[in-house]
């Protein structure tokens, strides 16, 4: 069963987001100790409940299509992925008791998804086909695995790797057998761009710093974008691949950033005394939705490319878990 504070952990981390022009947001909102999915189209409309189950339901995530919503839920006992319509129909279990599902996220076909379980020995990625429910490994069984990114043309899931005292982030394609090592070391949160040309991810250093790297597809050409960035907490490419909005800081000292794949044009988006969390760009780049908390809650927001014309799509009254959009 999940706990609130294991939620909020994994709601910084997020779990991806669309491609879709639709401004319609889904959200998970805690309401006395559960957990339901709303959706919401702007700040004058009112939000539509999708889910009313016994347990907790979070990460909502649209398919790239917009058709389908995402979500993990720990309704029957354990947390496992589920599907439903975009209207909260045809809600149905994707994966079974045995595996405890913690992250996912969608390939561009919005057919499968790159499955992110706890086992034993460490979490493994296993990709799951929606329209047949069948499940295949990634990741071999000695890796600690944590699920990172497809690439746009789906031939590929890139991921971070814990191996004995080897860490790295590796890319791997889900139907064949290549296996290429992209960058050595801890890295967190690999992110492939729009275009299939670079990869973003955050490098750990010896110090417990966060940078903020951008290579090539093939590991070649690594810079570093932004220094010391909140590695909790997913940077995202804009659609056209030239920007990252990323976090600095942590708590009440938690800012939006965005900043050139270059590390030039360096802006900050948000200056408040409250946490602001999750950035996600639109499918055309004009804005940013993002979370930010406020007399003891998260709300969903969003703002201009620039953090300008900033507006609150939910109220202030109960605790916003994640969104998407």
């Amino acid at each position: 069963m999940f706990g609130l504070s294991m939620l909020l952990a994994f709601a910084a981390v997020g779990c991806g987001s669309s491609d879709s022009d639709s401004t319609d947001v889904v959200y998970s909102l805690e309401i006395a100790g559960n957990a339901d999915l709303f959706k919401i189209g702007s700040v004058d409309e009112a939000a539509i409940r999708l889910t009313n189950s016994a347990g907790v339901d979070v990460f909502p995530t649209w398919s790239p299509n917009k058709e389908l919503i995402a979500f993990i839920s720990d309704q029957n006992g354990s947390s496992a992925l589920w599907l439903m319509d975009s209207n909260g129909e045809s809600k149905r279990q994707l994966t079974g008791p045995a595996l405890d599902v913690v992250d996912f996220r969608w390939s561009p076909d919005s057919v499968r998804i790159a499955v992110e379980v706890v086992g034993v020995g460490g979490r493994s990625i296993s990709i799951l086909d929606t329209d047949t429910d069948e499940m295949s490994s990634l990741t071999e069984g000695a890796e600690d695995a944590r699920v990172g990114d497809w690439s746009p043309d789906g031939e590929w899931v890139v991921y971070e790797a814990v191996e004995g005292a080897d860490s790295e982030i590796r890319r791997r394609n889900p139907t064949g057998v290549d296996e290429i090592t992209v960058a050595e070391g801890r890295g967190l949160n690999p992110r492939w761009s729009p275009n299939g040309q670079w990869i973003a991810f955050g490098r750990v250093n010896e110090d417990g710093s966060i940078d903020l790297v951008v290579l090539d597809k093939d590991g070649n050409g690594e810079s570093v974008a932004a220094a010391g960035i909140n590695g909790e907490v997913a940077h995202e490419w804009s659609p056209d691949s030239r920007q990252l909005v990323y976090v600095i800081g942590s708590g009440s000292d938690a800012e939006i950033y965005v900043i050139g794949r270059d590390g030039k044009d360096v802006k900050q988006l948000t200056s408040n005394r409250v946490e602001d969390r999750q950035p996600r760009w639109s499918s055309n780049g004009s804005s940013i939705l993002f979370l930010s908390a406020g007399d003891g809650a998260f709300d969903v927001y969003r703002m201009g490319k620039d953090g300008d014309q900033q507006s609150r799509l939910t109220l202030k009254s109960e605790l916003v878990l994640g969104a998407d959009w």
